[in-house]
């Protein structure tokens, strides 16, 4: 069984899609695939701007190839791709793995190919770097809003007004929240008491920003690592309807 999750994050500068095998993050401990195996695969001419179609197909073939050959001996956690470089992640338990998976690389000279191995017993890679945290997996729900509000007819590249609501446990950690809002780029709004939540103490703050993916993930990712430290939640977006002409 797999639990795979998809989200668009940035990766060395450059706008990117993560996937994870969101299963793994209770299974991980209790299995003793402790060693990381990374394939990062790119195209041979260094210039180039994207994979090209035979490139493309070099690379998915040496993905099948890798997740059906390591099987039983290595698993699959997750991928990260840009235009100009795929990323795969396996966890082994032995590290002779990775000479089976270099020997698997080693058939595709059409690619530039790095192929590695390092000891994760605490599994860094994918809880810190695939998992993701409070601000990747809003991403996702951004993803979700963008699309609601292109359906709509509003013109996603306008810059607007988007109002967020952010949900803490106490009017103190909310106060302590506001206090530091003007230093994000945030307008505060107004607060509300919100007794059947969980996080019951609440408050919208706003600031300007378009609906492309990236730039709402910043947005939104100002806002909640800021809370975060308070307990803090994000729990609604509404931006601004700006009609496409």
């Amino acid at each position: 069984m797999t639990d795979w999750l998809t989200y668009e994050w940035e990766f060395r500068g450059e706008r990117a899609t993560f996937r994870v095998d969101m299963q793994y993050w209770e299974l991980l401990p209790v299995l003793s695939y402790s060693q990381l195996i990374y394939v990062c695969a790119a195209p041979k001419d260094s210039l180039a701007k994207e994979f090209n179609k035979v490139e493309q197909y070099r690379f998915r073939m040496l993905r099948h190839r890798l997740i059906d050959e390591l099987e039983g001996r290595a698993i699959h956690v997750g991928s990260v791709y840009t235009d100009t470089l795929r990323c795969l992640y396996f966890y082994a338990a032995e590290t002779d793995v990775i000479q089976q998976a270099s020997a698997i690389c080693r058939e595709y000279g059409m690619l530039a190919i790095t192929c590695a191995h390092a000891s994760e017993p605490h599994f860094t890679t994918y809880y810190r770097f695939l998992y993701p945290d409070d601000a990747r997996l809003q991403s996702v729900e951004n993803a979700v809003y963008i699309e609601a509000m292109r359906k709509k007819g509003s013109d996603l590249e306008m810059i607007r007004r988007v109002t967020l609501t952010l949900s803490f446990l106490t009017v103190e950690d909310r106060s302590a929240f506001l206090k530091d809002v003007p230093k994000l780029g945030f307008t505060p709004g107004g607060t509300s008491w919100q007794g059947e939540s969980t996080h019951p103490a609440c408050c919208t703050v706003s600031g300007f920003t378009s609906l492309s993916l990236p730039k709402l993930n910043k947005f939104t990712a100002r806002a909640i690592s800021a809370a975060a430290p308070l307990e803090g939640m994000l729990t609604d977006i509404d931006a601004e309807f700006v009609k496409r002409y």
